[in-house]
């Protein structure tokens, strides 16, 4: 079994064609269509905060563990991309699974999906999309 940042590299070669050999032509359709999926369903730019909610909301916790969800922003240029400042959200979850790095690397592949008599909120697989509206490059630690 691969380790996450494994399965990651290995979507970012196979879906999106960065640091493989050749260009996937449909890479830059698929790019701009995230932009413009999330900049026409999402009119505010903070509504990204809405769907990080909703997704710890939506999350699997350890039993015994109360859910916890901070948000944090710094001055410091965390990720070392050059930007002026970095949000940085700590939830303590349980953490990613392979099926949740696919749909969070995907449209339309939700993992809460048909699931709402569960208790899930979301379940389109495109809320995540909304942290586009505020950067090109979000970084997630699983």
């Amino acid at each position: 079994m691969a380790t996450p940042r494994e399965h990651i590299e290995e979507i970012r070669k196979t879906k999106f064609s960065i640091g493989a050999d050749g260009l996937n032509p449909l890479t830059e359709d698929l790019h701009q269509a995230i932009n413009t999926l999330s900049a026409e369903l999402y009119a505010k730019d903070v509504h990204f905060l809405m769907e990080l909610i909703q997704n710890a909301e939506d999350n699997e916790y350890a039993e015994g563990v109360d859910p916890s969800l901070e948000f944090v922003i710094t001055s410091r240029d965390v990720t070392a991309t050059g930007a002026p400042a970095t949000l940085l959200v700590f939830n303590n979850e349980k953490g990613f699974s392979p099926e949740n790095i696919e749909s969070i690397c995907g449209i339309g592949r939700s993992t809460k999906k048909g699931n709402r008599n569960r208790g899930y909120i979301g379940e389109k697989g495109i809320g995540f999309k909304s942290v586009f509206l505020i950067t090109a490059h979000p970084y997630l630690a699983c």
